[in-house]
């Protein structure tokens, strides 16, 4: 006798946990490779990382935004992240959150199985659920993009309906109660939910109350709550949702063509029967609709983004409604006795009965593969046949997933050098790793054309963090963003503050103190000086730079000085040009010349001038004792691929300037 679907326990089909197993593999895999591979930026999981971490100081939820503290329960309000307290105490690591995250939208394809094989009876569809689910495009890009409440209320939701389905009234109330602590406007989902329990779910009370529940907690947070907070990071913060989220309407046209498209990503992939569970899509369209048309920060409409993480298990219901509506189209005419007595009748019907069976479960089965083939196709994940091309800021290139050399010696240098709890500005991807301490600027806001909002915070602050090798760069629209020029003119004015002194340098890993002593701060000088007479010639041209003569003195304690004297080759240059040196077979061993990258650039050098440069360096501790020989090149930092400072960006050839001596 066969045993229905219906009386299999959920947790006994091996293909769900497979299924499971490999999502946890793969996404954890990607999570934690992005962060150490310094791809997550401050912006969000460092911010996310420091609100958590204040609450073990007695702190409600402070976030360093450019204006100073500010609470998040004075935005979002996000108090499931008190949850994460005790595991960041336990581990004091931004990969905590990361793993939590995962493990819990992993944990959605549970509720999602059962949701499937209660109403389709049919382990085949429940299984095909799973996968649409665990590999939704917009799941997907949720998940990987870094720390959000939204995201982790994704599988709380499918979690809720799976409760109120079995009727278990109070587990429904604690998953319910969960899903409001993850973000204020969850409670728009919340209220959905209860919604479609009162008008067609078959338990008007029911839903009555968890709508107007989840009506009265949004209303009572976003009234009244969140102004309560205003105050308690000890910089005022007035939080308009409408303004910031919805103020620029009149950009919307010039970008409508770019928001249908990205509502097709949404829903497209299963359209072919989530039309037919239309219910649930109809509840949910006031959370896609809201994210079509914001106007937020950035282009926040994009599926690549976190934000329609909460319309995904409304999607997923919407098949599992229409899979179960196809299925019951086979049950009517059966009830109606299509099938005719007659034996040539007999057949017709048996035929048209199977096809019509088939269909629900061929729909279901395309729309999963329809699902994986998007994704695919558009989310940055190993499925993606360009994910191992390496392309600028996708898949295995150092910009998006791959971790490198030098991302061990950032991790090396911050552990080192960086001092903990400091008030401090640091570079967008060094942030998150320094995140656990109350005041953590950004040394240049996404929205910063440069230079701006660093002279502004620049007082708060006793420490800042810099790279002048930046090597994060992907390329949007054919124009490159990032790059090795990106906090060009924050090194500059860091420099250039008498206040401020370059403390350390390593591998273009710049540390700045305020109050620096002379014993304390590394010389970086550059003058031009007419009539220079050489004392020791050492020509070699780099392009449109001649290297006049060069030398490396040593001093105690690992420093070295560094003299250059350089001259334009013929006419004035208009663009700016980088000079790196590099110990020889050191690993992280580049030695950015900052003078003349940054202090007076080769843009600004007069022709009939010799450029006089003078720097000075502390080699790591580490450094095994030996003879290194100090080899330096120009390099074009407009160059995709600058960062490398190899042939790429190269300008004429590298030339050895002389033996270094470590003891």
């Amino acid at each position: 006798m066969r045993i229905s679907p219906l009386s299999r326990n959920v947790i006994h089909d091996p293909v769900l946990w497979v299924a499971v197993i490999i999502y946890l593999v793969m996404i954890g895999w990607l999570s934690i490779a992005r962060y150490m591979g310094f791809n997550a930026g401050v912006l969000d999981l460092g911010t996310m990382y420091q609100a958590i971490a204040s609450t073990l100081r007695g702190e409600p939820l402070i976030v360093t935004s450019p204006q100073g503290n500010v609470s998040r329960l004075a935005g979002h309000f996000e108090l499931i992240y008190y949850a994460f307290a005790p595991l960041i105490a336990l581990w004091p690591d931004p990969r905590v959150l990361l793993i939590g995250q995962t493990l819990l939208a992993a944990s959605g394809a549970f509720p999602a199985y059962a949701i499937a094989l209660r109403r389709l009876d049919s382990v085949l569809a429940a299984r095909s659920i799973v996968l649409i689910y665990l590999l939704y495009p917009v799941a997907l890009t949720a998940v990987l993009f870094d720390f959000h409440g939204d995201t982790l209320a994704m599988p709380m939701i499918l979690w809720l309906v799976d409760a109120l389905e079995r009727r278990s009234r109070w587990s429904a109330v604690v998953w319910a109660g969960l899903c409001l602590l993850c973000k204020v406007y969850v409670a728009v989902a919340v209220a959905a939910i209860g919604a479609y329990f009162f008008l067609w779910g078959g338990q008007r009370r029911v839903g009555l109350v968890t709508s107007v529940s989840a009506v009265a907690y949004g209303a009572l947070v976003f009234f009244v709550l969140r102004p309560l907070f205003e105050d308690a990071g000890g910089s005022r913060i007035h939080n308009n949702y409408v303004e910031q989220y919805f103020g620029a309407f009149d950009t919307l046209l010039s970008t409508v063509g770019e928001r249908l498209l990205n509502a097709l990503v949404v829903v497209g992939p299963v359209l072919l029967l989530a039309w037919r569970g239309w219910r649930w899509l109809f509840v949910s369209t006031p959370i896609l609709f809201a994210v079509l048309i914001s106007t937020g920060p950035g282009t926040t409409y994009h599926y690549a983004y976190h934000h329609y993480a909460l319309v995904v298990p409304f999607i997923v219901l919407s098949v599992i409604e229409g899979a179960e509506k196809l299925c019951h189209l086979v049950k009517v005419d059966q009830k109606n006795g299509i099938i005719s007595a007659s034996g040539n009748m007999v057949k017709s019907s048996v035929k048209t009965l199977n096809s019509f069976q088939r269909s629900w479960r061929s729909d279901l089965v395309f729309c999963t593969v329809t699902t994986v083939l998007t994704s695919a196709a558009l989310v940055d994940i190993p499925l993606n046949p360009t994910f191992w091309v390496g392309l600028p800021g996708l898949g295995v290139d150092q910009a998006s997933y791959g971790i490198t050399s030098r991302d061990f010696v950032k991790s090396r240098f911050l552990t080192n050098h960086v001092p903990p709890g400091s008030p401090i500005a640091a570079s967008m991807f060094l942030g998150s790793h320094v995140a656990g301490r109350s005041e953590l600027y950004v040394l240049r806001y996404p929205d910063d054309p440069g230079g701006v909002r660093l002279p502004i915070i620049i007082d708060k602050i006793d420490y800042a963090v810099a790279d002048a090798l930046f090597d994060w760069r992907t390329t949007i629209n054919g124009r490159m963003v990032g790059g090795v020029d990106y906090e060009a003119k924050e090194i500059s004015i860091l420099l250039n503050n008498s206040n401020f002194g370059l403390i350390y340098q390593e591998d273009g890993l710049l540390l700045f103190k305020r109050g620096v002593t002379a014993e304390e701060s590394l010389l970086q000088k550059i003058e031009f000086v007419k009539g220079y007479k050489l004392t020791q010639k050492q020509i070699a041209d780099f392009g449109p730079v001649r290297l006049l003569e060069a030398r490396i003195d040593s001093s105690e304690n690992r420093l070295f000085r560094a003299y250059f004297s350089w001259k334009l080759v013929g006419d004035s240059i208009d663009r700016r040009l980088i000079a790196v040196s590099r110990l020889e077979g050191v690993d992280g061993g580049r030695v950015v010349h900052l003078p003349s990258a940054f202090l007076k650039p080769t843009n600004t050098w007069p022709t009939d001038h010799v450029v006089v440069e003078q720097f000075e360096i502390r080699l790591p501790a580490d450094l095994p004792p030996g003879n290194y020989r100090w080899i330096t090149a120009w390099y074009d930092p407009t160059h995709t691929d600058a960062y490398a400072t190899d042939q790429r960006s190269r300008i004429g050839n590298e030339v050895v300037i002389d033996t270094i001596t470590i003891r």
